[in-house]
């Protein structure tokens, strides 16, 4: 794909990233996310960075001829002492839509995001991939990521859920 730009995005960019949102959050329930569907999803996950961008968190985006094809949200966190207190980054969401997948799109904005957190002077840099999604576990090793923890998760069946 040709003439593609990759910038931080800006509050116009946010409904375009809003309704890609969705389609994320609609794919992870394919791929045996166990968590409740919020509803308004999208404008919840914009609320969740929204005050901390451009300091602990930064979403950039794929654009061509005016259209978003994809984003990545990238946070900072800090570890706790007993884990050394160190400042890591955080692949939080990637999203490419359909049309743009398989040709380097996803690539360039991990890349992208990744610079930004080693601007930022972080450690490393982790990913969560949910257990179902093995496309992402073998995008993300063959652009360099070790796979370090698992998580399990038991669902309270008293609560009805599950």
């Amino acid at each position: 794909m040709t003439d593609i730009v990759y910038r931080a995005a800006t509050e116009a960019d946010f409904p375009g990233l809003a309704a890609m949102y969705e389609k994320l959050s609609a794919y992870f329930y394919e791929v045996g996310y166990l968590l409740p569907h919020p509803e308004n999803v999208g404008e919840a996950w914009l609320e969740s960075f929204r005050r901390t961008l451009g300091r602990f968190s930064n979403v950039f985006v794929a654009e061509q001829e005016g259209r978003l094809l994809g984003f990545i949200l990238c946070r900072l966190k800090r570890l706790p002492a007993y884990m050394g207190g160190l400042m890591v980054g955080e692949v939080s969401d990637v999203w490419v839509e359909a049309e743009a997948r398989r040709s380097g799109v996803g690539q360039a904005l991990v890349q992208t995001g990744v610079a930004w957190m080693r601007e930022q002077g972080v450690h490393s840099v982790e990913v969560q991939v949910l257990g179902g999604n093995e496309g992402s576990l073998r995008f993300f090793e063959s652009m360099g990521f070790k796979l370090e923890l698992r998580l399990l998760r038991l669902l309270n069946t008293d609560k009805g859920e599950g």
